[in-house]
């Protein structure tokens, strides 16, 4: 079992966090979508905006989430996720995140739309949350599983504290592949350390780790072309700002986990473009 997340790399996830989120005001509508996710595009999504609403619904549907549950969100961000659920679904959530400018954020955005009653916040790591055996109706991780050093201490942390006949509900970027060419790793290798990410996970891999843990009803979902817009949005946006984030830098106006998030969004389009990722909806069921 995990002892956690090292300290070091722990760090520069929040780092990452704390210095990027200018990034996400400008181009995500972060305080107003409170979202650090790519969404989920179908026929009913007319924006970004709307795209972020659809994943939680989408998500939300296939966990069955009620007013009858207790989720834990884990790698809430400022608490987007976890607020939606609590208003729209009525369930009780508990989010956490390694950084603690977002559990500020997340609880005055949570006392903005009038759910402080059903959310709770704390900095605590996924991999080692703490909490009590079965203490969860339902795990929940959009885009945040990704940052775990090893993809199958999540695992066994979710089925350790989901209850029985519990589920868990995902979304993230997996590798396509268990092993690529010098090149592509290339490519897969400066993406991830422009978002403070160890190694993309092959899904195959990950689909394993979830059956050797004892989880049920496992169903994953390819779901990359519905979040395509979104990674050819972010590309565009740095093609754009390339260069001004660089002199920006240059003047120190900018910081290097700044630029190394525009070389990230760069990267993740060419690295989509060849195959090398996906992004995947995982589901599964704790036995009960």
């Amino acid at each position: 079992m995990s002892q956690g997340t090292s300290k070091d790399y722990e760090a520069s996830i929040v780092q990452y966090y704390d210095e990027s989120a200018i990034d996400y005001r400008m181009l995500w509508r972060l305080d107003r979508c409170m979202a650090l996710h790519f969404g989920y595009w179908d026929e009913t999504t007319k924006g970004v905006s709307d795209a972020l609403l659809r994943e939680n619904q989408i998500l939300a549907e296939r966990a069955g989430i009620t007013d009858q549950d207790t989720v834990l969100d884990a790698g809430c961000g400022v608490g987007g996720s976890a607020i939606w659920l609590a208003r729209e679904k009525g369930a009780r959530v508990t989010g956490i995140t390694i950084t603690p400018h977002q559990v500020d954020a997340a609880y005055k955005n949570a006392k903005r739309h009038n759910v402080s009653d059903k959310v709770m916040f704390e900095r605590r790591d996924f991999v080692a949350t703490g909490y009590p055996d079965a203490s969860f109706d339902v795990v929940w991780a959009v885009e945040s599983v990704c940052h775990a050093e090893d993809k199958a201490d999540f695992v066994r942390e979710a089925y350790r504290v989901l209850k029985p006949g519990g589920r868990l509900i995902l979304a993230d970027f997996f590798a396509a592949r268990d092993r690529f060419k010098p090149e592509e790793q290339q490519l897969m290798d400066e993406w991830a350390s422009g978002w403070s990410v160890k190694a993309f996970g092959y899904s195959g891999a990950f689909r394993d780790a979830l059956e050797q843990t004892g989880f049920t009803d496992i169903q994953m979902q390819d779901a990359s072309d519905n979040i395509r817009p979104s990674a050819k949005r972010l590309y565009q946006y740095a093609v754009l700002s390339r260069w001004g984030g660089k002199l920006l830098m240059f003047l120190r106006i900018r910081t290097k986990a700044q630029d190394g998030n525009i070389r990230a969004v760069h990267r993740q389009w060419k690295a989509l473009n060849q195959g090398l990722w996906h992004y995947c909806i995982f589901q599964a069921r704790k036995p009960a």
